[in-house]
């Protein structure tokens, strides 16, 4: 009588990186296995393409497992290999010396005991087909204990894992398909209750699912109700993460990725088109969420196609895909600025250096691992995304992450609109992006949803972030404001980031920088002169940049629309230069136009009476900016301006003017003008009042914004409010965005004094004063004059005169209270009803009739007149009546 045959030597280690070996030495009852790997095949080190089984069955090997038996609802016991399969045999005789008998002595069959050769499955042979793969140890054809029913299998396996004769794995390569339809569930169910009770860690029962997280498992096992204690044991593990029992089996990494191209290669004949970029097309095959069996697909369809492995054939599989040959170092070197981020990642490369120095020295315990999650904090364009996608190759080079592929996602990836459903879309995110990165670009929609699930991803993904450590690194990113207020919104979100790198907009070298490398790459080459230009619309840019501002995609859109001008002038001439004339016609609002003539410049003001102080003042100010401009010097911010006068002096007129001559001179990009007054400017809660005056401005930006009585902000004991906190934040916004706003502040001479000396920094930015004073009579006669000529009225003889006295009278009478043109303007409407009464009693007068005037066309209107008693009775001294 022989003994049981001789195990095979144990495998080199785990056969492939997918499957984590620490899953099986915990000394726990179960292994649980799970993943979208599951259902996979593998490549091991010997480039050699298994099945899981084949797989599993070299990795249990390894680890010491003298006996591997398998069982599925098909074949409630069978072997991959003859030494696990005699070894299950009982002792026995020679196969010769007596003929073969039933496995169990209470079996029996027509013939007794007597088991009947070639009429088992596969012929008699046991046979579950032959081992593709070849693998090592096995013996052939994997035997079978056909005909064993499925009480009977259940009981056969908790015996062999009783037994202390040799280590034993049983496996379920199928399990959901056995815990849901197996004949003897009870008799399951109590086999594994029974064995989680009395393991001793010397065997184990293995169980695959085909679920992507552990939740999903122990969603499944709950859902069939009778194994409670397998639920229980799924469920603690989910609560102690990295606890051994349980391996999630993903998609391949790039070692296994191409190990496969060479298998192909070799086995099918597989090209490489260019070896200089197998690894960049390696990197990129292994960032993507595809098993090896896609992959081995492609590869063998290409092979068979006659084609080559090359950058073009991987873009045809994956859109937009990356195949830079230059490593992530060298490449995250390469962008422009980011001066900031490139020392953090050198510093992080040091502390992994010298952690491995102090472990070569002895010093296992010196240095914890890096903490890997971010947070970027920029405006669009500044590279976020960009270096994202370098963050897991570059943890990955450093044997920080074990894949380093990059899993975009947005807010919308990541909240249900649901109960329950935002938990699991968190998981199944983070499940993918497991190894690698997780990138949640505008992460504050996280915070932002008060109202929505929000809330509820955030303390998922905390959880994930804890649990997963050294498998995970979040990247977080969005505008430097929002994400600190994603910071504040839950406690927990600040340690697990402790790292925030600043992504500032770039200079206008840098984007310039952009801007012709973007050109020069497509093909054409700006002239000088047109390059002088570009810079001097960049540098616009730049000034006049907001928190949309896109940075490096500003340029590259400005350089697309270049080529495209480019290209419809010079058409097959492409040896023809960029020129001024190929730079789009909305970008040259950034060329700074020469000053222009003052006179012509100012001549609007020229309209409006009384202004001469006011038109000496501005053109003074446009004389300053030619004499730069001839120099060859730049120009200067435009200056704020108060304007100190009484109602009715043209304040509000002069500063709608202001705008528009700002603009002309190049001060301005817009020139627009906002007429605010402290409504606008002064909530009536607490918090209410900086948001207004910073909505304001941004409204007013590249433009005006017109206070008028401007005093009203200082004066909190009379109005109940918080103007000294508007004023505050107007001192803050008017430096902040010095060159991109003018602030016109206006009002009563004392008043606008007690408002500067509200606040200490308001006089050195109301650098240029302006007095408005009141109106002569002889002033505001003549602006009668000129507003009844625009009604199509006249002074008949005597109205000046009569005009004259009564506005005297009202000054005289009421002087705080005069309004000047507002004045002036109230008395031209009461000359008007006057004159209509006056015709209403005598008859109206008669237009043109169809024979007067001197040739075709509309003969000319004659102005009615005005008679001195239109006007009303300066002696009077009381308010304007009709």
């Amino acid at each position: 009588m022989t003994g049981p045959a001789t195990p095979p030597a144990p495998g080199p280690g785990p056969a492939v990186e997918r499957f984590p070996a620490a899953a099986l030495r915990g000394g726990e009852p179960f292994a649980v296995l799970y993943g979208p790997g599951v259902d996979d095949v593998f490549v091991d080190g010997g480039h050699q393409v298994c099945t899981l089984e084949e797989t599993l069955w070299r990795l249990l090997r390894a680890e010491g497992y003298e006996r591997i038996v398998f069982s599925s609802l098909s074949d409630p016991v069978y072997f991959r290999d003859d030494a696990s399969r005699d070894r299950s045999r009982r002792a026995a005789a020679p196969r010769r010396a007596a003929p073969r008998t039933m496995r169990h002595p209470q079996l029996r069959g027509p013939l007794g005991g007597m088991l009947v050769s070639g009429l088992g499955a596969g012929g008699g042979t046991g046979e579950r087909g032959a081992d593709p793969a070849g693998a090592a140890g096995a013996t052939g054809p994997a035997p079978s204990a056909a005909g064993v029913s499925d009480p009977f299998g259940v009981m056969t396996l908790a015996g062999y894992l009783r037994g202390r004769g040799q280590r034993t794995a049983v496996v379920f390569p199928y399990a959901e398909e056995v815990l849901r339809h197996h004949n003897a569930a009870r008799q399951l169910a109590h086999a594994m209750a029974d064995w989680s009770q009395q393991s001793d860690g010397h065997n184990l029962w293995v169980l695959v699912f085909r679920r992507p997280t552990l939740e999903a498992v122990a969603g499944f096992v709950a859902g069939q109700g009778g194994f409670p204690l397998l639920e229980t044991f799924v469920r603690q593990q989910m609560e102690t993460p990295g606890r051994p029992g349980t391996a999630r089996i993903g998609f391949p990494q790039a070692a296994e990725v191409e190990r496969l191209i060479h298998a192909t290669r070799l086995r099918d004949g597989l090209r490489i088109g260019d070896w200089r970029e197998l690894a960049p097309i390696v990197r990129v095959m292994a960032g993507q969420p595809w098993k090896a069996r896609t992959w081995r697909t492609e590869l063998v369809r290409l092979a068979r196609q006659g084609g080559a492995l090359d950058a073009d054939a991987v873009r045809g599989w994956v859109e937009g895909a990356d195949t830079d040959p230059r490593p992530a170092w060298e490449r995250l070197d390469a962008l422009p600025g980011l001066d900031a981020v490139k020392r953090h990642f050198e510093r992080l490369r040091a502390q992994v250096e010298a952690a491995a120095a102090l472990r070569e020295a002895g010093h296992t315990a010196a240095a914890e691992p890096p903490a890997l999650h971010l947070v970027f904090a920029g405006n669009p364009g500044t590279g976020k995304t960009t270096v994202a996608r370098l963050v897991g190759e570059v943890y990955r080079d450093l044997g920080l992450l074990g894949r380093g592929h990059v899993v975009e996602a947005k807010v919308r990836d990541l909240v249900a609109g649901y109960v329950g459903q935002t938990a699991a879309l968190i998981d199944e995110t983070v499940e993918r992006a497991l190894d690698g990165v997780l990138f949640i670009d505008e992460a504050y929609g996280l915070s932002d949803q008060r109202d929505g699930f929000g809330g509820e991803a955030i303390q998922t993904l905390i959880s994930r972030m804890e649990n997963d450590r050294g498998r995970l690194a979040v990247v977080a990113a969005g505008y430097p404001d929002k994400m600190e207020e994603f910071l504040e919104a839950n406690p927990g979100l600040r340690s697990r980031f402790p790292t925030v790198l600043d992504f500032t907009d770039y200079p206008p070298d840098t984007l310039l920088a952009i801007l012709l490398g973007r050109l020069t790459r497509r093909g054409p080459r700006p002239s000088p002169e047109a390059e002088e230009e570009l810079a001097r619309i960049v540098a616009g840019m730049y000034r006049t940049r907001d928190a949309t501002f896109g940075n490096a995609r500003e340029m590259r859109t400005l350089a697309d629309e270049v080529y495209a001008l480019w290209a419809a002038r010079v058409r097959r001439h492409v040896d023809r230069p960029v020129v001024p004339g190929d730079i789009p016609e909305a970008y040259r609002t950034h060329l700074a136009p020469p000053a222009p003539d003052p006179d012509g410049l100012l001549a609007e003001l020229d309209r409006y009476v009384g202004l001469g102080p006011v038109r000496g003042h501005l053109t003074q100010l446009a004389n300053r900016l030619r004499l730069r401009q001839a120099r060859g010097g730049e120009g200067f911010a435009a200056p704020h301006l108060l304007f100190t006068g009484p109602p009715g002096t043209g304040k509000t007129t002069v500063a709608r003017l202001v705008g528009r001559m700002f603009r002309d001179l190049g001060l301005l990009r817009k020139g627009h003008v906002l007429e605010v007054t402290r409504a606008e400017l002064v909530g009536v809660h607490i918090g209410e009042t900086a948001p207004k005056v910073q909505k304001a401005v941004q409204d007013a930006l590249d433009g005006v914004l017109f206070i008028d009585e401007a005093y009203s902000l200082a004066r909190d004991s009379s109005y109940g409010g918080y103007g000294a906190e508007a004023i505050d934040t107007l001192t803050r916004e008017m430096e902040h965005w010095r060159g991109r706003l003018v602030v016109i502040a206006a009002g009563y001479p004392r008043e606008m004094a007690e408002f500067l000396d509200a606040n200490s920094g308001l006089k050195s930015r109301f650098t240029e004063p302006i007095p408005f004073p009141p109106y002569s009579t002889a002033d505001l006669v003549e602006i009668l004059r000129r507003s009844a000529a625009a009604e199509g009225y006249a002074l008949g003889a005597g109205v000046a005169d009569r005009a004259a006295r009564w506005l005297e009278r009202g000054r005289a009478a009421d002087p705080a209270g005069f309004g000047n043109a507002r004045t002036v303007r109230g008395l031209l409407e009461v000359m008007e009803g006057r004159m209509a009464a006056r015709f209403a009693q005598h008859g109206w007068p008669q237009g043109p009739g169809p024979d007067s005037g001197t040739g075709s066309g509309p003969a000319p209107v004659v102005p009615l007149e005005f008679e001195p008693a239109d006007v009303p009775d300066p002696a009077a001294g009381g308010p304007l009546t009709g």
